[in-house]
This record gives C-alpha cells, sequence and structure tokens, in this order.
C-alpha cells in the first residue's frame, strides 16, 4: 500500500471506532447513518457499471479515456454491498413497516405488505446481488475474450436491461420504502441518474488529475477531451436535474398529502438549507457546462467535475437521511463517523485497484487493461 493508501485506511480505521460507539448508545440512529454513507459508495460502482455498459453498446473516445477510473469503480462493487449487511441484519429500526404490527399501519401501507416485507426483501436484496456480481464480471473481463461486435452488443444491451431492473427493485425497497406512504413511479431513474452522475464525475477528476486533458485531441477536430468529457457530463447532469424536476411536477400537482409530507420532511428545520444547496449545486454544474472556455480549461474541468459530485453527495444525503435523522445537530457526529469510516475504506481499495489495475480481474493473470 501506499502512504495515500496507508493514510486513508487510517482515516477509515479512526471513523469506524466513533461508528462502534454509537451503535452502542442508539443502534437506530446509527444505522441511520450508516445507511446513508453505505448508499452513496454503492452508488459510485453501479454507476461506473452503467456507464461501461453503455460504452460497451456505443464506443467513443470518451469512454476509452475515463475506462481505467470507471473499472477500478465498478470493482469496488462487493465491498458496497457488504457495507449494507449491518442494517440488513436489523431492518426493522430503518424500515417502519418490517417486523410492526400491522394493525398499526395506514391503510395505504398494508396494502402494500404483499411487497413490503422481510422474507421478499432479503429475496430480492440478494437478487439484485447476484445480478450486479455477474454483470461486474462480465463487464470487467479482459476485451480480449469478446465474441466479436454484434455478440458484444447484445451482451451489453441485456445486461444494462438486467441492470436496469436491479436498480429500480433496489431503489424502492433501500430508499422508497424508508417512507412507505410514498409512491413515485420515476424515483428509480432519478438514483440510476444520480449514480451515473456522480460516477462519471469521479472519473474525470481521477483522469484530469493523471494527464492534461486539455491537450489531448478530441473526437472533433477543433475540440480537446476535456470539452468531449464535459459535454458527456452536461448530459448526464441534465438527465438528473429533468428527472428529479418532473418527479417535484407531479407531486406538486397531484397535492396529495401522502406524496407532498416526502417533500416537507426535506424542506423544512436545517434540510432547507442543505435543499438549496443542493439546487445550487446542480445549477452551477449546469450552468458551468455552457461556458466552452470552462470546458476547455484543465481547472475549469476539474470544477464542473468537483461540483457535481457534491451535488451527487447531497442529494443522497438529502434524500435519505431526514426521516431517520434525530438529536439535531449534535447527532451530525454520527453521520461524520459514517462518511469518514465508510469513505476512507472505500477510497483505499479504489486507490489500490486505480494502481494495480491487474488486482482488478483476480480470476485471470494476464488482463487487458483496455
Amino acid at each position: 500500500m501506499s502512504r495515500l493508501e496507508q493514510g486513508f485506511a487510517a482515516v477509515g480505521i479512526t471513523g469506524l471506532v466513533p461508528c462502534v460507539l454509537g451503535a452502542s448508545l442508539d443502534v437506530k440512529a446509527m444505522l441511520g447513518a450508516w445507511l446513508a454513507a453505505a448508499l452513496f459508495a454503492l452508488s459510485l460502482p453501479l454507476g461506473a457499471l452503467t456507464i461501461l455498459m453503455v460504452h460497451g453498446l456505443t464506443g467513443g473516445r470518451w469512454g476509452e479515456a475515463v475506462r481505467q477510473p470507471l473499472r477500478a469503480m465498478t470493482a469496488t462493487l462487493p465491498f458496497g454491498l457488504v457495507l449494507l449487511l449491518p442494517v440488513l441484519m436489523r431492518l426493522d429500526l430503518i424500515l417502519p413497516w418490517a417486523g410492526a404490527d400491522p394493525a398499526t399501519l395506514s391503510e395505504k401501507v398494508r396494502e402494500k405488505l404483499a411487497y413490503l416485507n422481510v422474507p421478499f426483501f432479503m429475496l430480492r436484496f440478494a437478487v439484485c446481488a447476484a445480478i450486479w456480481l455477474v454483470l461486474t464480471w462480465v463487464v470487467l473481463r479482459p476485451t480480449s475474450e469478446g465474441s466479436g461486435k454484434a455478440g458484444s452488443g447484445r451482451k451489453y444491451a441485456l445486461s444494462l436491461i438486467l441492470h436496469a431492473l436491479a436498480v429500480s427493485v433496489f431503489a424502492i425497497d433501500w430508499m422508497l420504502s424508508i417512507e412507505p406512504e410514498f409512491t413515485s413511479t420515476i424515483y428509480a431513474l432519478c438514483e440510476a441518474s444520480a449514480e451515473v452522475a456522480g460516477a462519471f464525475a469521479l472519473a474525470i477528476l481521477v483522469l484530469a488529475a493523471r494527464k492534461a486533458v486539455e491537450v489531448i485531441p478530441g473526437g472533433e477536430e477543433d475540440a480537446a477531451l476535456g470539452e468531449d468529457l464535459a459535454n458527456m457530463q452536461l448530459g448526464f447532469v441534465l438527465t438528473w436535474i429533468y428527472l428529479v424536476f418532473m418527479q417535484w411536477v407531479v407531486v406538486w400537482g397531484g397535492d396529495l398529502p401522502d406524496e407532498i409530507q416526502w417533500y416537507i420532511v426535506r424542506a423544512t428545520g436545517g434540510w432547507w438549507y442543505l435543499l438549496w444547496l443542493l439546487i445550487a449545486l446542480q445549477v452551477a454544474a449546469f450552468a458551468g457546462s455552457l461556458s466552452r472556455p470552462l470546458k476547455r480549461s484543465h481547472d475549469g474541468l476539474v470544477w464542473l467535475a468537483g461540483v457535481t459530485l457534491a451535488g451527487h453527495f447531497a442529494d443522497v444525503f438529502w434524500r435519505v437521511r431526514p426521516p431517520l435523522f434525530s438529536g439535531g445537530l449534535l447527532g451530525l457526529w454520527r453521520d461524520a463517523a459514517a462518511w469518514i469510516g465508510v469513505g476512507g475504506l472505500w477510497l483505499v481499495l479504489f486507490l489500490f485497484l486505480l494502481r494495480r489495475p491487474d488486482r482488478i480481474t483476480w480470476w485471470k493473470r494476464e488482463v487487458a487493461h483496455g
């Protein structure tokens, strides 16, 4: 391990100590903080997996440029799944319908209990995890094992369909069912688009830290690679903003108490400031991507990617944390501990795989780095 990796390992372990202390004091409060951090850590490999499969279908220089960081991110997916195990062991503390007496639940929630029950939840999670592990194996295989362009196209098309189904089920189970009264047919798409935007932003940051992307030729004669990457990121951010805005429009137009309550919880108290920060970050990412001089600048590209990644961080925290939060401002120490612990350990693994790409596909001795 490099010194940087050792430093992050020390940070991660240091963060885990107060997590254990927090769990001994209040398991429910600590698991709520842990869930948000774990979901963010899992969202990055899921987004990277999506981008790699899309690039497998479409091709393009933009995908080749960020292929290595995306592969390293995707390879952290098993670790992201492991992070969910503490929550999985005490679902009754996080999900209000898990283990509750049906008589205490609202009629709207009781109607969903055929789907919202712990055994079926466990089965769905196992299936989603199995799908993602298989897709990770398929996507990270050396390219020399491919079966031709047509065969690869069919492979990636089928993989994207399975991935979309798994992300939809996972988003409903682990995020939407925290407040089972709320219903949104677009929520899974919001989550998938946020994952892609966050993963691509991190990939750009890694690439920009290694190369002067502003001088590498892009797809067009007068365009640089950095500009191409910024344009791709703009498309991902626009999709994310559009889907989130459309969900809000539908809820606002429906004017139903159960649906409005989801937004009220996240727009009152201190969460109001986080909401405005999230909006400001998304607007900044969108507006900055319209400036060609900014996209052609190395510092500008790093700034755009950093703002987008920060927006994804704020988005996950804003969507998941409010209904599980307690303790006022003093309760934020649990979140700090969870994010430091999870983030430190995830960065150790990510940087190690980034530095040693031969360890990504451990089942092969020789790897085509792509």
